[in-house]
C-alpha cells in the first residue's frame, strides 16, 4: 500500500501533520458537517438573496421594471438577449454565496477543532500569495492547450463570450475583471473545503496515497452534481490532481490558482456562468483523458520544482 507520510515527503507530512487530536473525533467531525451544511448553507442563501435584491434595485432605479419583475429577469438565465456585462449577476453569486459558505465552514473548523483557520489552508506561516499566481501562470496554458485538443475533435461550435459581437471594450474588460474576482472567491471555496479540510480529515484517517486522492476526486465530483459520467470523471480526476498538488506544496495556494485558470478560460472563452441544471450527455471517455494527461504535466512540473528547491536547500546546508 502506497503511504505519503515518508522522510522525504516534507511538505506532505507538514500539511497534514497540522491536524491534531480532535480532528480525529468522529462526533467532532459529525458536529462540524451538521452545523458547517446548516449554516453555511444559511449564509449562502443570504448572500444571494443580498445580491439578487442589490442588482434588482438597480432595474428598479432605472424605471425598467417593478422589483418583482427585475428579480424575474434576473434569476432567468436562459433570457435573450442579454448584454454581456449582464453576466456580473450570475458570477457575482457563484463567487460570494460560495464563500460565504466556505467562510462559515472555515470559522466553525477553527472552533471545533481548535486551531487557527489558516492551518486548513496552509502549512506555511501565511498565506502564499506567489504560490497561487504560479498556479494560475502554469495551468493557464495547459487548459488552453487542452480546450485547442478538445475542440479539434469536436463538432460543436463555440462562441467565446469574452469576444461576443457587439460588446463594446468596457462590456469585455468588466466582464473579465467580474468574472476573475468571482471566480477566484468560488475557486478559494472550494479548495478551502476539499484540499483543505477535506483532504486533512482524510488523512488522518488513512495513509494510503490512492484513498486520499480518490476520496477527495469523488467527493469533488460529487459536490458538482453533474448527472453526465463525463463530467463525473473529469472532475473526479480534477480533484484527485489537485489534491496531490496541495499534498507537494503543503497548502491550497497553488491550487486556487490552477483552479480559477480553469474556471476562467471557461468563462472567457467557452460559456459564462449561468443557473441552469446540469443535463445528462453520452459517455465519452477523451475528456477524462485530456485532463489526465494534463494533471500529469501539472504534476511532473510541480515535482521538478518542489525538488530542485529540496536539493538546493541540502547543498546550502552542506
Amino acid at each position: 500500500m502506497t503511504t505519503i507520510l515518508q522522510p522525504e515527503d516534507a511538505e506532505a507530512a507538514s500539511f497534514l501533520g497540522l491536524s491534531g487530536p480532535r480532528d480525529r473525533s468522529l462526533p467532532r467531525t459529525a458536529l462540524f458537517l451538521l452545523l458547517a451544511i446548516g449554516l453555511g448553507g444559511l449564509a449562502a442563501l443570504v448572500a444571494g438573496l443580498a445580491l439578487t435584491l442589490v442588482f434588482a434595485a438597480q432595474h428598479v432605479a432605472t424605471g425598467r421594471a417593478s422589483l418583482g419583475d427585475a428579480i424575474g429577469v434576473l434569476v432567468d438565465s436562459g433570457r435573450v438577449p442579454r448584454s454581456l456585462f449582464s453576466y456580473a449577476y450570475e458570477f457575482s453569486v457563484a463567487g460570494l454565496t460560495t464563500y460565504a459558505a466556505a467562510a462559515v465552514a472555515l470559522l466553525l473548523a477553527a472552533r471545533i477543532y481548535a486551531r487557527p483557520q489558516r492551518t486548513f489552508l496552509t502549512a506555511a506561516s501565511r498565506f502564499r500569495w506567489r504560490l497561487v499566481g504560479a498556479g494560475l501562470v502554469v495551468a493557464a496554458p495547459l487548459v488552453a492547450l487542452q480546450f485547442l485538443v478538445e475542440r479539434l475533435a469536436s463538432v460543436e461550435v463555440i462562441h467565446a463570450p469574452i469576444l461576443t459581437p457587439g460588446a463594446n471594450v468596457g462590456e469585455r474588460l468588466g466582464y473579465g475583471v467580474v468574472a476573475a474576482g468571482c471566480l477566484y472567491l468560488a475557486a478559494f471555496s472550494e479548495e478551502a473545503l476539499f484540499r483543505g479540510w477535506l483532504l486533512q480529515q482524510t488523512g488522518v484517517r488513512t495513509r494510503s496515497l490512492a484513498i486520499i486522492l480518490a476520496v477527495n476526486g469523488v467527493f469533488f465530483s460529487l459536490a458538482h452534481f453533474d448527472p453526465s459520467v463525463t463530467g463525473f470523471l473529469v472532475r473526479a480526476v480534477m480533484g484527485a490532481g489537485w489534491a496531490w498538488l496541495a499534498l507537494r506544496t503543503a497548502g491550497v495556494e497553488f491550487t486556487t490558482g490552477a483552479h480559477l485558470a480553469n474556471n476562467l478560460f471557461v468563462a472567457l472563452f467557452v460559456a459564462p456562468v449561468k443557473f441552469v441544471a446540469p443535463k445528462a450527455a453520452p459517455f465519452d471517455i477523451r475528456p477524462a483523458l485530456t485532463e489526465l494527461a494534463l494533471m500529469g504535466i501539472m504534476i511532473a512540473a510541480v515535482e521538478l520544482w518542489t525538488r530542485g528547491r529540496s536539493r538546493a536547500a541540502e547543498q546550502a546546508v552542506a
